[in-house]
């Protein structure tokens, strides 16, 4: 008996069983629709105007917590006001056209290059509905667990800054569980950034998490969300702070 063709032999007979039960991935594509149907489809976000988001903004390692009030419109307005007691007052916002951020030490500053793509995609009303047609690669890329949970992990990519992310869908619900990307800094550069969300909870017929976990080289950051409200935001609220109008080119 030849003995390398024997050991051969056995060899790729192990893999029979591995290949036999080998299970094709869901297409990418296929997996947004999923999610995008789960939280309730386009057009229950459709028919409204705007969302104001208060709650609950900390880091637990270092000691730190205070209320958060996000506001959105359509199609790409937003502010985000966060307090955090001795630190005073942080916001950002883009009103269409502009993006800001007012800091209790830096003041306040026009965005621009990365920092201010990072806040029109934060500012797109529909952030949560992907356009599957903007984007040149959706790829399954395999089943990881994910703080937990049994996801599929999908590859998206799209011209432009900061464009590729991993997105993870709960194998179960096809809900979102949470996403990885890159993202620019003002103080440390290009670092990646791993957003957890957790706590559905249906939100006048759409189902959005009501706490969101950033996980930073700092330390995590924790949005916990306690009252969303539809259709109640002042469109005043959206104009540029007067400390930062008079920094804008006319």
């Amino acid at each position: 008996m030849n003995i390398r063709r024997t050991l051969s032999a056995l060899a790729f007979a192990s893999l029979v069983p591995a290949i036999g039960s080998a299970q094709a991935l869901p297409d990418g594509k296929a997996l947004v629709a999923k999610h995008v149907a789960a939280i309730g489809g386009r057009e229950a976000l459709d028919k409204h105007t705007s969302l104001h988001q208060a709650g609950t903004f900390s880091m637990p390692a270092m000691g730190i917590e205070g209320p958060i009030n996000i506001y959105r419109a359509k199609p790409a307005q937003f502010v985000q006001q966060i307090v955090l007691g001795s630190f005073g007052e942080m916001s950002q916002g883009y009103n269409g056209t502009t993006a800001w951020a007012i800091q209790p030490m830096q003041g306040a500053s026009v965005l621009s290059g990365e920092q201010a793509e990072q806040a029109k995609q934060q500012a797109d009303f529909f952030a949560d509905y992907p356009d599957v047609s903007k984007y040149t690669t959706i790829e399954t890329v395999g089943i990881e667990d994910f703080e937990g949970k049994k996801c599929y992990k999908v590859k998206l990519v799209k011209p432009g800054v900061g464009g590729e992310s991993i997105q993870y869908f709960d194998v179960e619900t096809g809900l979102a569980a949470g996403v990885v990307r890159t993202i620019e800094n003002p103080q440390m550069g290009k670092i990646d950034i791993t957003a957890v969300l957790s706590d559905y909870k249906d939100q006048g017929g759409i189902k959005m998490p009501s706490k969101m976990t950033q996980k930073t080289p700092q330390g995590d950051v924790i949005l916990t969300f306690t009252t969303v409200e539809w259709d109640k935001v002042d469109a005043k609220l959206f104009d540029l702070p007067e400390s930062v109008k008079s920094m804008v080119k006319p």
